[in-house]
C-alpha cells in the first residue's frame, strides 16, 4: 500500500480519521465487512482502515458510479461494502445509489466524506451544501450526519447491524468526542434533548452544528432566554415526535445544519410542522441555496454565512422580539 500519514488514534479529533479508526475496530467484529475507495483514502480515512484491513479494502479508483456499482454486487455476495468518496460526489452516482442500492434494498452502507462546508480549504467543488435535497428524497435509504465522533461510531455499528442502505455524512475537520452527554446512545430515528433550559427558544440541530447551537445557548441563557436543545443526527428517519414536543413547549424555533437552508433539515422541520398543523416561527441557520459556496477556514466560513453562535443568538432573540 501507499506510504500515508496514519495520526494516533489518541490525538486526533478529525471525524475522518476517528472513522477509519472505528470501522476498522468493527471489520475485527463483523468478518464481511470491505471498504471500497474512489482514491480519496488519504483525505476520507480510508487509508486507516486500509492500515490494518489492507484485503478488506477495495479500489476502485477515480470512478464513483462503478464504486457504486460494485459495492451492490458485493452486498449481494454477502459483504457489507462500505463505499467511501466525498459527499460532493454523490451527484455523479445518483442512479446508482437509488436503482442498485436503495431500489434493490441492497445492504450498502455509503460514507460521504467531507460533507458540508468546513473541507480544508479543499475547494469549492469539494464542498457539499445541496447534497441532501436529494439524499433524503431516495426511498429506502437511511441519511446519518452525526455531531461528534462517539455519535459517529455508535451510527457506524448501527448501520452494521441494520440490514440495507445507509448514508453518513462525515466531516473532514475537529469535533468533540462527545457533545451529547454521558451514556448517551445513538438509535435511528431518534434525535436527542442536549439542553432543557426553559420554554422561550428551541434550537434544532444536525451534525457539526451541534456545537454552535450549545454555544449559543450558553449566550441566549446569559441574556435570560429559556433554550431547550434538540440535536437530531437522524435524518431519515427523522424524530418527528420529538419536534412536536419542542414546538409545543417553545415560543420558535431555529435550526442550525451544515448544509443549505432547502432540502435538509430546515425543510424536514417545515413539513414536519406544515403535516401537523403547527404554527410557529421558525429561522434557519445554514447556507444560501442560490449560492455557489465559497471555500476557506472554518471560521471564516461560518462568519461569511452567519452561522456562529452569534448569529444563532441574534436569529432567536429576533424571532422572539416579533413574536412578543
Amino acid at each position: 500500500m501507499a506510504q500515508f500519514t496514519i495520526p494516533a488514534r489518541e490525538e486526533t479529533k478529525e471525524m475522518r480519521y476517528q472513522m477509519g479508526y472505528a470501522l476498522a475496530d468493527l471489520a475485527n467484529e463483523y468478518p464481511d465487512i470491505v471498504a471500497v475507495d474512489a482514491d480519496l483514502r488519504s483525505s476520507s480515512g480510508l487509508h486507516i482502515f486500509e492500515h490494518f484491513h489492507p484485503d478488506k479494502l477495495i479500489k476502485a479508483g477515480i470512478a464513483e458510479q462503478n464504486m457504486i456499482s460494485l459495492s451492490a454486487g458485493l452486498s449481494q455476495e454477502g459483504f457489507i461494502p462500505f463505499p467511501c468518496t466525498f459527499d460532493a460526489f454523490c451527484r455523479r452516482f445518483l442512479d446508482q445509489l437509488y436503482i442498485s442500492v436503495a431500489y434493490s434494498q441492497a445492504n450498502v452502507k455509503v460514507l460521504g466524506a467531507y460533507a458540508g462546508l468546513f473541507t480544508g480549504k479543499a475547494g469549492a467543488t469539494h464542498q457539499s451544501d445541496k447534497e441532501l435535497g436529494v439524499l433524503l428524497r431516495v426511498p429506502n435509504l437511511r441519511v446519518i450526519e452525526p455531531g461528534c465522533n462517539d455519535e459517529m461510531r455508535q451510527a457506524l455499528r448501527v448501520a452494521v447491524e441494520t440490514s440495507g442502505p445507509f448514508y453518513l455524512r462525515i466531516v473532514r475537520c475537529e469535533v468533540e468526542d462527545n457533545e451529547i452527554g454521558p451514556g448517551y446512545q445513538f438509535r435511528l430515528g431518534q434525535g436527542a434533548t442536549v439542553i432543557d433550559d426553559g420554554r422561550d427558544i428551541g434550537l434544532v440541530s444536525t451534525g457539526y452544528m451541534i456545537r454552535a447551537a450549545k454555544r449559543a445557548a450558553e449566550k441566549l441563557r446569559v441574556r435570560g432566554v429559556g433554550v431547550r436543545l434538540d440535536h437530531h443526527p437522524s435524518l431519515k428517519p427523522f424524530d418527528s415526535d420529538l419536534l412536536y414536543d419542542l414546538a409545543g413547549k417553545v415560543k420558535a424555533l431555529v435550526t442550525l445544519e451544515n448544509h443549505c437552508v432547502s432540502g435538509g433539515l430546515f425543510s424536514l422541520v417545515a413539513e414536519a410542522l406544515a403535516r401537523r398543523g403547527v404554527q410557529i416561527p421558525v429561522g434557519a441557520i445554514g447556507t444560501d441555496p442560490e449560492d455557489f459556496i465559497h471555500t476557506g477556514h472554518v471560521n471564516d466560513l461560518l462568519a461569511h454565512y452567519r452561522m456562529t453562535s452569534d448569529d444563532v443568538a441574534a436569529k432567536a432573540l429576533g424571532l422572539l422580539g416579533a413574536v412578543a
